[in-house]
């Protein structure tokens, strides 16, 4: 069975529906499918709505859980695979009515702390680097965004009027499914000036609706594409210097956090240009776009790599 055939089964159908509440990412989705898929092969269910309806009898779906859980960790997959696949279990039995109360032991979820890169580690990146890639990475570093809202962005959410340009992240595109703005620096813009004038120069002709990103023939890259690209980058990097440990695309949003805030930038703005949880749960004050841009401008100097 493969995972795109699992829809076809109420039980799964409910679970996507409730997954659609909290976010629109199309990766979460394949994450979650993957684990009942996963789910599937290890009790070798042939009908997923049936085994839904022998577990309300049984009410046995904690022991299930568990069991799913010990499985997966004797196969020595990585610690966040586990996580992810076992908690796409208890999704699905909750999203088809079947409350689940288990602990799942600790260790089994043990993952290494995420290392973030040092000023010196990007600016030896960057210098090794094509310009898409260099810009790939200053607009992570210098905006707070995420790969999923890079990978949506279109030059029509990017105001370059200003010295310090504003980005516009879409709600439907952003994790939280809600609207934000947030800023670039000097120096990904420069990047980014140039890698526009080298698209046009190969004929692409750019417009507001063009990806900020785009493949070598001007058309969107896929989500997946852009962050395997970063990765790899990272991944040679890493073994490159012989460092003992892997740096990874995601931590340029808390590089960027990190940095903000060691420059003197308060949290609750940091919050509101990241669009984290925190801010969009609790009333923090509504600051303006000026109030924002004022602030970014004061901790621009920390997020400039190439200084």
């Amino acid at each position: 069975m493969k995972s795109r055939e699992l829809e076809n089964f109420e039980s799964v159908r409910k679970m996507i529906g409730e997954l659609s509440l909290l976010t629109r990412s199309e990766n979460t989705k394949r994450t979650y499918l993957k684990g009942i898929l996963k789910f599937i092969q290890y009790k070798q269910i042939q009908d997923l709505d049936s085994f839904v309806e022998e577990v309300r009898k049984s009410q046995n779906q904690n022991e299930i859980v568990k069991d799913f859980a010990v499985y997966l960790a004797s196969k020595n997959l990585a610690p966040k695979s586990v996580a992810a696949w076992v908690s796409s279990l208890k999704k699905f039995f909750a999203a088809n009515g079947l409350k689940v109360d288990v602990d799942i032991p600790l260790r089994i979820f043990n993952v290494h702390e995420d290392v973030l890169p040092s000023k010196s580690d990007l600016k030896t990146i960057l210098s090794e680097v094509d310009l898409r890639m260099k810009v790939m990475i200053t607009i992570l570093a210098s905006s707070g965004m995420r790969v999923g809202e890079l990978y949506n962005l279109k030059l029509g959410d990017m105001d370059f009027s200003k010295e310090i340009p504003v980005v516009r992240i879409r709600g439907a595109g952003a994790k939280e499914r809600k609207s934000r703005i947030t800023f670039i620096s000097s120096e990904a813009k420069k990047f980014l000036e140039e890698y526009l004038n080298q698209r046009k120069s190969l004929g692409e002709e750019l417009n507001e609706n063009s990806p900020v990103i785009a493949r070598e023939d001007g058309k969107q890259m896929s989500y997946q594409n852009i962050q395997y690209l970063l990765e790899r980058v990272f991944r040679k990097y890493s073994k490159k210097v012989g460092k003992r440990y892997t740096l990874h695309a995601h931590c340029l949003r808390k590089w960027f956090k990190t940095q903000l805030i060691s420059a003197g930038v308060p949290a609750p703005i940091v919050d509101r240009l990241t669009g984290h949880s925190r801010y969009l749960a609790q009333e923090y004050e509504l600051y303006t776009e000026d109030q924002l841009r004022e602030w970014y401008s004061k901790g621009m100097h920390a997020l400039t790599i190439l200084e």
